[in-house]
């Protein structure tokens, strides 16, 4: 990870996956709510998670500790973009902060969003 912004007033986290200065052109990023308050963007010509953007994020960790979200909204979009989503989610860095479950019972894949306990010497080491 090369960038981590939590607003507390607004109680906003952003995830920078890569450096500012590398991400790909506006052509090469797809952005998409995957789920009630969480975006993710992400490079799928080199399958790379670029950012990830979580609204009301103290409340997301409590709500989905008992009520993982179902990724409804991740069905709006292109199979291959959904399965690129789902890989990448499951995987590190994404992974770190977003927990995927699925069951043969629910129609939708869910997920938990993952309480960070962000440290200053943490945040000097992801940059």
């Amino acid at each position: 990870m090369k960038d981590i912004h939590y607003d507390v007033e607004g109680d906003i986290l952003t995830v920078n996956f890569v450096a500012t200065t590398a991400k790909p052109h506006i052509e090469r990023h797809v952005g998409f709510e995957i789920a009630r308050n969480i975006v993710f963007y992400f490079d799928p010509v080199q399958e790379k998670p670029l950012e990830m953007i979580l609204l009301s994020y103290s409340r997301l960790v409590k709500y989905t500790k008992q009520n993982p979200l179902e990724l409804k909204k991740l069905s709006r979009h292109p199979k291959r973009l959904q399965r690129l989503a789902l890989k990448l989610i499951q995987q590190p860095p994404v992974s770190n902060f977003l927990e995927l479950k699925a069951s043969d019972n629910e129609a939708y894949h869910t997920v938990r969003v993952k309480k960070l306990i962000l440290k200053p010497k943490l945040l000097e080491e992801t940059t």
